[in-house]
């Protein structure tokens, strides 16, 4: 018999203020553009505002049972960091701070970590690697035993789920992101490691003591059928983001095309 370990992430709401620290930040930026003069795109600062909320329900929301647990992670690790990607949080930054606290922040970007953390592989590793030790040894009983363990638990699945959103969609600048077939090939890594850590969690029921058999295989078909809507969705604004991005490279060709063509030939110089 399976002891029920209680997975409770408490009432409290203070895992809740630097969301809402962010949220500030956030608004912060988009005001001072507008007093700029420069119009920051609403759908930008739908996504974010959707993202970090997400974010706060998942940390405030107690997960009692493992099934809530499994949900409030796949907020955290896959759903919040795609919205949150898609809302380009780098470039409102680069845009909003005075040219010191620029230069300092694409300092921190040109650097060789970060660099080295936004490598597909790297990403992959910390992606799934953490979630796999996490659900598949000790640490799931050490960190429900320990809050601070499970913040540092939370803040590596939001901060690697929002790396993988920010190397396949990621509104931002990436000098090295992938290209289509590239980000199609991580998107599919990724969504296969999910899929075996699933499909383990239900056939060894895993993790142990984290509730009766039926409530971790049901757990793992939440994370199983969550997980494949949020990778579908990303695989969506992938081959959108591409579809867009090649229909405007094909009209400044036709532009370039229809200048050439309209341009007098020069006349020869009379003798």
């Amino acid at each position: 018999m399976h002891g029920h370990h209680d997975v409770v992430a408490g009432p409290a709401l203070w895992p809740a203020i630097p969301v809402a620290a962010v949220a500030l930040l956030h608004l912060a930026g988009v005001v001072r553009l507008h007093r700029r003069g420069v119009r920051w795109p609403v759908a930008r600062s739908l996504a974010g505002g959707a993202g970090l909320a997400l974010l706060a329900a998942a940390l405030v929301v107690p997960r009692t049972g493992f099934v809530a647990h499994v949900a409030g992670h796949l907020l955290l690790a896959m759903a919040a960091p795609l919205l949150l990607a898609l809302a380009a949080p780098v470039t409102l930054a680069l845009r909003a701070l005075p040219t010191a606290g620029r230069r300092r922040l694409l300092g921190v970007l040109r650097s060789g970590p970060v660099r080295v953390l936004t490598r597909p592989p790297v990403v992959l590793a910390l992606e799934l690697g953490g979630m796999y030790a996490f659900y598949l040894t000790d640490l799931f009983a050490l960190a429900h035993a320990h809050p601070a363990l499970m913040a540092l638990v939370d803040l590596h699945m939001v901060l690697a789920g929002l790396l993988l959103s920010v190397v396949l969609v990621g509104r931002d600048p990436l000098p090295h992101r992938p290209g289509l077939v590239g980000s199609l090939l991580v998107l599919l890594v990724a969504a296969a490691g999910h899929d075996v850590l699933a499909k383990v969690m239900y056939a060894r029921l895993l993790p142990a003591h984290a509730g009766s058999p039926d409530e971790i295989r049901l757990g793992a078909q939440v994370m199983y059928y969550g997980g494949t809507v949020v990778e579908v969705a990303v695989a969506v604004v992938l081959m959108a983001t591409w579809y867009a991005r090649t229909g405007r490279a094909l009209a400044r060709e036709r532009r370039r095309a229809v200048r050439t063509a309209t341009v007098p030939a020069a006349r020869p110089a009379r003798g």
